[in-house]
């Protein structure tokens, strides 16, 4: 099937881009030599596309009170302005979609609240908040926007849309969302004003590089919170939403069985991605999902879901994909709340 474009596409076209399906989405891949485009986002700044994410903005005055029961982040402490990472679980715990809130000034004490939510799972998203809301004063929409992002220095510009700063890009990041009719001009205009633009190579790099987690890529619907150490995106003292037992539970009595975790690999660099892991005693203990090389740390780093037994940071690991083979060592995030 071939992916949809993006408003972006055909800009990124025209200026010679390579392009990658994600989600289903046609994304630039890069345009130019990735390298130069890690460095560029690094130190200065680097124009991409995020199409590959979709804007929902919600509006009413029964917002907090709504999200309060069915997300899992605690919306109370979320102030005009400000963003905030958050998540929709099931009953289990598992995995419906990962979000970004973002509240802004609205009028009549009433909530304003843009979702950012990757494209693969807005339309689950969108159709359960339908099935859960009734009488609440809400109203919901998905915004047909695009998406210039900006890593690195955020350059002087005059657009129309909304600014908004990304926390989840490994480096300095901020997002222009824009009505689709209106991107093109603004794109040009930080061409002309000498900004490089960027692919999802240099993006990937930097969000692996962050300990930030790809939702598809390493993981998915088949996941819990717990197993993903993405403690982050929940509140364990407000009220009940769904899930909110499981993540209890196992902050409380233990571990998941299965962790999502970090791995830094000793020795040349090898392509890793997909390949299985074995502890000192040859056990097979999970498999590598991201998998790239990292300037920042000058050595190959991963993101891995392994078993609880090795789930502790300096455990020596063997990675394994065909006839390759690599030590590395696993590392654990750090456990805080959102």
């Amino acid at each position: 099937m071939t992916p949809n474009p993006t408003p972006l596409s055909e800009f990124y076209a025209q200026h010679g881009a390579d392009f990658i399906d994600i989600y289903g989405v046609q994304i630039p891949l890069r345009c130019g030599a990735a390298a130069l485009e890690y460095q560029e986002a690094r130190e200065g700044t680097l124009i991409c596309d995020g199409g590959h994410r979709a804007w929902i903005d919600v509006h009413g005055a029964d917002v907090c009170d709504f999200f309060q029961r069915t997300l899992s982040s605690d919306l109370s402490n979320l102030n005009v302005g400000e963003h905030q990472l958050s998540a929709m679980l099931d009953g289990k715990g598992r995995w419906i979609a990962e979000l970004v809130l973002y509240r802004f000034a609205d009028r009549d004490n009433s909530w304003h609240i843009g979702v950012d939510i990757p494209v693969a799972c807005c339309d689950e998203f969108l159709q359960k908040l339908e099935m859960m809301h009734f009488g609440e004063d809400i109203s919901f929409v998905k915004s047909d926007v695009a998406r210039i992002k900006i890593l690195g220095e955020l350059p002087t510009i005059n657009h129309d849309g909304v600014l908004i700063s990304r926390p989840d890009a490994g480096v300095e990041c901020h997002e222009i969302i824009i009505a689709s009719g209106l991107a093109t001009d603004v794109m040009q205009q930080l061409v002309d004003n000498g900004h490089q633009l960027g692919g999802w190579v240099a993006q990937d790099i930097l969000r692996v590089e962050g300990g930030f987690p790809l939702w598809g890529s390493d993981f998915d619907g088949n996941h819990t919170l717990p197993s993903c150490n993405e403690w982050r995106r929940a509140s364990i003292t407000k009220g009940c939403y769904a899930g909110q037992e499981v993540v209890a539970r196992i902050n409380t009595y233990g571990e998941a069985p299965r962790q999502l975790c970090q791995l830094h690999f000793m020795g040349e660099p090898q392509f890793m991605q997909g390949a299985t892991l074995f502890d000192a005693e040859d056990k097979k203990v999970g498999n590598v999902c991201s998998w790239i090389f990292s300037p920042q740390f000058d050595k190959a780093i991963a993101f891995a879901f392994i078993k609880r037994t090795a789930a502790q940071t300096g455990t020596p690991l063997k990675a394994k994909l065909q006839q390759a083979t690599a030590n590395c060592e696993v590392v654990m995030p750090e456990k805080v709340f959102g």
